[in-house]
């Protein structure tokens, strides 16, 4: 009866096993992805970066154009600078590339593009990987010697453990007399011969930043 009994034993215990019976050691449970650190700074990734804006000329063309170099970083406060070479233009024409820079940004005297807002971060501290917010920024441009508020719509990813992605969730639409450049697109016009340029130029933006 005991040989039995045994043997009844082992074989519900290889049936169970068969089946997929749950191992009285549990697996490892995932740790959580860690928290933003609150109190470093970050800086852009300029490689991973891009600000665009839009040229529409003859009231139909539109072309979209980039910058090659930046700079930037945003404090554990929240104050984030953005700097952009003005002499990194890139429209993919080399020539229209040199008239930018000579006739409408003036670099010789006007050389860098700068982007200043202040947004709280502590709504970001919690996010995990995946995670996306959308949020309203004021933001502040320095262009050709003059400074202008603007609002700004983005989306804040975090790609990476120690990596945010900021882009726009809607263009800014800047105008070219914001900055006094409207004297500078009607010389840009004469030269390329153009019917029209608008000065209405919409700029989108994504940044990457890292710890």
């Amino acid at each position: 009866m005991t040989i039995r009994l045994s043997i009844l034993a082992g074989a519900c215990a290889l049936a169970l096993t068969a089946c997929g019976a749950p191992s009285s050691t549990e697996a490892p449970v995932p740790a959580p992805a860690s928290s933003i650190d609150a109190s470093a700074d970050w800086h852009l990734v300029s490689e991973e970066s891009r600000l665009t804006f839009v040229s529409t000329k003859a009231d139909e063309l539109a072309e979209v154009h980039t910058f090659k170099t930046m700079t930037g970083s945003v404090t554990p406060e929240g104050a984030a600078t953005i700097e952009i070479a003005l002499d990194s233009v890139d429209t993919a024409i080399e020539l229209r590339d040199e008239r930018m820079r000579a006739m409408l940004f003036e670099t010789e005297t006007h050389p860098t593009l700068t982007i200043t807002s202040e947004t709280a971060l502590d709504a970001f501290s919690e996010m995990e990987e995946g995670d996306r917010k959308r949020i309203e920024a004021d933001i502040t441009v320095g262009l050709h010697g003059a400074e202008n508020a603007y609002f700004a719509d983005l989306f804040v990813t975090r790609v990476g453990a120690d990596k945010v992605l900021v882009e726009s969730a809607s263009p800014v639409l800047v105008h070219a007399a914001d900055f006094e450049l409207d004297a500078g697109l009607e010389a840009l016009r004469e030269v390329a011969a153009l019917p029209s340029i608008s000065p209405a130029v919409p700029v989108s933006v994504s940044f990457v930043f890292e710890q």
